[in-house]
Order: C-alpha cells, then sequence, then structure tokens
C-alpha cells in the first residue's frame, strides 16, 4: 500500500508495503506543520516545536530533523488535504501512536500560548477523521499541556 501523497519520495525499488520510518516521520511533521500554519501564523515558536518534538519524541537525529522537517514543509506547500494525511496516518500507525501524534498536535498548537478558532475547528476534524473520542483529545491535550510546563 503505497502513501499517496508520499509517492514522490518512493524509489522504484522501494515496492513494500506499509510506509518507511522516514516516510511515516514526514507524516507526521507536515500534519504538525499544517497545524501550526492553521491559525495563519506559522509561527518561529511553532517551528521549533515542530523540530523539538521530532527530535525527542520521534527520537530523529537532530541532523536529520531539518531535513525531515523540510521535506514536509515541500508536501504541505502543495496544499494537502488534512483527509489525505490522516488517512495515511490511520493506513500506517496504530491507535496507540496515532494518540501520542495527537499529544503532538496539541503541543504545537499550545506553543503559542492559545489555541484560537481555526485551530480548534481543526482539532474537532482530524479527531473524527481519526476516529477517536473527546476524551481522547481532552487527555492527549492534558498530557500536551503538561509536557509544555515541564519544559517551561
Amino acid at each position: 500500500m503505497m502513501l499517496n501523497f508520499l509517492e514522490k519520495f518512493k524509489s522504484e525499488k522501494a515496492e513494500l508495503t506499509g510506509a518507511t520510518s522516514e516516510e511515516k516521520n514526514i507524516l507526521i511533521a507536515s500534519l504538525l506543520i499544517e497545524c501550526a500554519k492553521e491559525d495563519g501564523d506559522f509561527s518561529d515558536d511553532e517551528i521549533i516545536k515542530i523540530k523539538s518534538l521530532l527530535n525527542t519524541k520521534l527520537n530523529i537525529d537532530s541532523n536529520d530533523v531539518n531535513a525531515i522537517f523540510d521535506a514536509a514543509l515541500e508536501i504541505t506547500q502543495d496544499n494537502v488535504e488534512i483527509y489525505s494525511l490522516t488517512k495515511d496516518i490511520r493506513d500506517n500507525f496504530s491507535h496507540e501512536e496515532i494518540l501520542k501524534i495527537l499529544e503532538y498536535m496539541w503541543a504545537v498548537m499550545l506553543a503559542d500560548g492559545h489555541v484560537d478558532d481555526f485551530e480548534a475547528a481543526l482539532m474537532r476534524k482530524i479527531i473524527g477523521l481519526f476516529h477517536l473520542t473527546g476524551k481522547d483529545s481532552s487527555i492527549a491535550k492534558e498530557n500536551a499541556l503538561n509536557s509544555l510546563n515541564n519544559q517551561s
């Protein structure tokens, strides 16, 4: 099964089913970038937060973080639909992994200190697309807040 929007990163010989870890990381980074851009202000704080999450939570070597971030940024500039991103993630990640991704999304949205109406609407939409509950979202948001507070 090929990832719809990651096909350009596939080599001809990579016809394996599922996504590679690099593709999964690019998918996660793309979704986090979409979250950060949702309020119309893609701030340095949000960029730093995304790169930090990639490094610390996904254990991506700091040398590779910029390459993955740049690849994800390039993809998101092509007006990727959230539906495509969430479908690719649902197809390639476990329920537990998706809950962690939701937590990372909340961390990015909370990086600038507030969640505006556009960001809140996006989260509601994504929760539905991931087939999650409001309780799942509340727990993920609380975990993200605790993580942010512990870094302060």
